[in-house]
């Protein structure tokens, strides 16, 4: 198979400065969402680290009533995270179908302006696929990638920043593993975003191709052409089910190839780290939170990688 290039949309910076300006109808909301994503995501960084000192301060120490408090205080943490996690997913709900009932309607508006000429050279599968297809993916995008996206921005950082403050020689085996990750995700991902492009475009073609036939089965009855015209349903059906299964399976290999190197990255950390703590190079606290975000490392990468497909 030839390699394919991933081809970036037309027109793509003003496409980019139009959904903006939509998102911008609505900047305090998506202020506030942002607000929220980055207080959960910074407790579950904190409420990580403070197994460090609940392991060193109090459980080796064997201090009873020091560990009630902090862990009473890490369960205040993670509760104020679930409840900005909550808060957030509400409000985004509520501005993506905001947004996106705006595009719908500024959508209707432009075609209600459109010259007839447009409709006689572009098939109507084409437009039908504008009002469902790619409006709901935009819907999709702003419910899921918008939140998720800032979230795992930052706990991609915020793990990268404790690790190395815990233990900076563990960290550089953790960043070869990132490097990896991220190399094997732009491998996959110019490979899908190409085929996802195909699949849209095949989509189109077989929409205005379906109601096509069926708005003419008439004149197709009368001239017997019921043979020739499924000939065609099937080539074009054919090369959509090829375009998706190529994007899915290119695509359907990201979150698997990363588990699969966060586990073997957790492992070698493990066993390196063990070492270390047995002849005294870190403390067991230091390396129970660290395995911890070690562990936690894959999940922001599973859901950037999700989110960008």
């Amino acid at each position: 198979m030839a390699k394919p290039i991933g081809k970036r949309p037309e027109n793509f910076w003003k496409t980019l400065r139009t959904l903006l300006h939509y998102m911008g109808n609505h900047r305090f909301l998506l202020l506030a969402v942002a607000v929220l994503v980055s207080l959960s995501a910074l407790a579950n960084l904190l409420g990580t680290y403070m197994l460090k000192p609940i392991v060193n301060d109090y459980i080796i120490p064997r201090d009873v009533n020091g560990l009630i408090h902090a862990v009473a205080l890490t369960a205040c943490i993670y509760g104020a995270g679930v409840l900005s996690a909550y808060g957030y997913t509400q409000i985004m709900v509520v501005v993506a179908q905001k947004i996106v009932c705006e595009i719908r309607e500024d959508l209707f508006h432009r075609m209600q302006s459109l010259p007839l000429r447009y409709f006689d050279t572009n098939p109507n599968g084409d437009t039908m696929s504008r009002f469902t297809n790619d409006v709901d993916t935009i819907s999709d995008a702003l419910n899921n990638s918008f939140a998720m996206m800032v979230q795992s921005f930052i706990q991609i950082v915020g793990t990268l920043t404790l690790i190395f403050i815990l233990n900076w020689q563990l960290s550089l085996i953790v960043l070869l593993c990132y490097i990896l990750m991220f190399a094997y995700i732009r491998f996959s991902g110019q490979r899908s975003r190409h085929y996802f492009g195909q699949q849209q475009r095949c989509l189109g073609r077989l929409n205005g191709f379906v109601e096509e036939m069926i708005q003419g089965q008439k004149v197709v009855k009368v001239f017997n052409h019921e043979q020739a015209n499924m000939a065609e349903f099937r080539a074009r059906n054919g090369e959509l089910q090829q375009a998706a299964t190529s994007a899915l399976a290119y695509a359907g290999t990201m979150v698997p190839m990363v588990v699969s190197l966060s586990y073997v990255n957790y492992a070698i950390v493990a066993i390196v780290g063990g070492i270390m703590a047995i002849n005294g190079w870190t403390d067991v606290g230091s390396l129970a939170s660290y395995l911890v975000f070690v562990r936690q490392t894959a999940m922001p990468i599973n859901q950037f990688t999700s989110q960008s497909n």
